[in-house]
């Protein structure tokens, strides 16, 4: 029975749906069984002792045991510089999605005893050419050539949206980082993501739908509708236009995913005009030579403002070298001038004479001779002056 496989790798849980050509059409997309308990399974691979790989929710039990050897949140950083790296073994992000997508296809492959026709996967709206091809690549290499790739909100809006004349919708992605809010409009070739912003608020998220639809030009009660997808709050009670939200949100983007399948399967007639090809609906025959890495943005670095230097370390620092030098100079002559001054001081002060003390002497005694003439001082080898007559004995 032929049949076509949608599949959404989100951040934290992966979904899946087929759609069956009854014959006189496609029927109603169903959800594939994935997890363990509900349809949709954890987004993690675990490498075990012997090199195998555990995908989903037997891989988040096996983790238990060996954390370091479980990788989850691999599917945003398809495209990084850095590889995944467990157990000495290098993964690249694209191969560690490519094998979730293998495992969706052999449990689809096991219920209905072949492969899907076609497989749509999803990928975040913000993604570029050069993520899209490394994926697609990847998925080449796992036996995947034909897999097509659509934005998620995309998808989305084919789940209750056909895209039917000019109109504009908004589509509310609800994950544990917030929501992204994405408006887009329909055209000849389906939808086209037009303004895209994350990290919202859940409770702002249709409020953020109707302010992007006003910067667009479009008044609140104009939109086709708001889509709701992920783990969605519930719905508010009335808004300007409608709002689509199924009992289990989380497999909203898989249903899209896999009537987008089905519409590409649909024979054209054979006097159509072909259309112009877009990211929406790509043929791909081929892989496509791998695009040359988008340039980093330039980074600009704020140096951490210091605080303001105070007293002699404001006058040394490196902004003032004029104050600074000239300061040095003042301070090196004031020494040397109080180090001359110290010197001429000590120089002017001869060697200390002797203190002086009174002499007494006694009185001469009677019949004794007394010499009247003092010694001539010139003959005297004494550096002193001779003493008075009055001052000796």
């Amino acid at each position: 029975m032929p049949y076509v496989l949608g599949i959404d790798i989100a951040s934290t849980r992966t979904t899946a749906a087929t759609c069956v050509n009854q014959g006189d059409g496609w029927g109603v997309p169903e959800p594939s069984w994935l997890g363990a308990r509900g349809p949709s399974a954890a987004s993690a691979v675990f490498l075990d002792d012997d090199g195998y790989l555990l995908t989903g929710d037997a891989a988040v039990e096996a983790g238990r045991s060996a954390p370091a050897r479980l990788l989850t949140g691999f599917h945003e950083r398809i495209g990084d510089d850095v590889p995944v790296i467990v157990g000495g073994e290098r993964f690249p992000a694209e191969s560690l999605s490519a094998v979730l997508v293998d495992a969706a296809v052999d449990q689809a492959a096991e219920r209905f005893g072949e492969k899907p026709r076609d497989i749509v996967l999803t990928h975040p709206v913000g993604w570029g050419s050069f993520r899209r091809d490394l994926l697609r690549r990847a998925l080449a290499e796992a036996g995947f050539p034909r897999a097509m790739l659509v934005p998620a909100p995309v998808a989305a809006l084919h789940t209750y949206l056909a895209p039917q004349g000019e109109v504009t919708a908004g589509v509310c992605e609800f994950g544990p980082d917030g929501a992204v809010v994405t408006i887009a409009t329909a055209g000849i070739n389906g939808w086209l993501p037009v303004k895209t912003v994350e990290g919202v608020d859940p409770g702002e998220a249709i409020g953020k739908v109707f302010e992007l639809a006003h910067g667009a030009g479009i008044q609140p009660q104009a939109l086709a509708g708001i889509v709701l997808c992920g783990e969605a709050p519930p719905v508010p009670g009335r808004t300007p236009c409608p709002v689509f939200a199924s009992s289990d949100p989380v497999l909203t983007v898989a249903t899209g995913a896999a009537n987008i399948a089905a519409r590409r399967d649909v024979p054209q007639p054979a006097n159509a005009v072909a259309t112009v090809e877009t990211t929406l609906l790509p043929r791909v025959d081929d892989t496509p030579e791998l695009t040359e890495r988008p340039e980093r943005p330039p980074v600009d670095i704020t140096p951490f403002p210091l605080p303001e230097r105070t007293g002699a370390a404001k006058l040394l620092s490196r902004r003032k070298p004029l104050v600074a030098g000239t300061a040095v100079a003042v301070l090196a002559a004031t020494a040397l001038l109080l180090t001359l001054t110290t010197r001429e001081a000590t120089a002017d002060k001869g060697p200390e004479a002797p203190p002086t003390t009174p002499t007494s002497c006694a009185p001469p005694t009677p019949g004794a001779t007394t010499v009247s003439n003092p010694p001539n001082p010139a003959d005297s080898p004494s550096p002193f002056p001779a003493a008075s007559p009055e001052g000796r004995c």
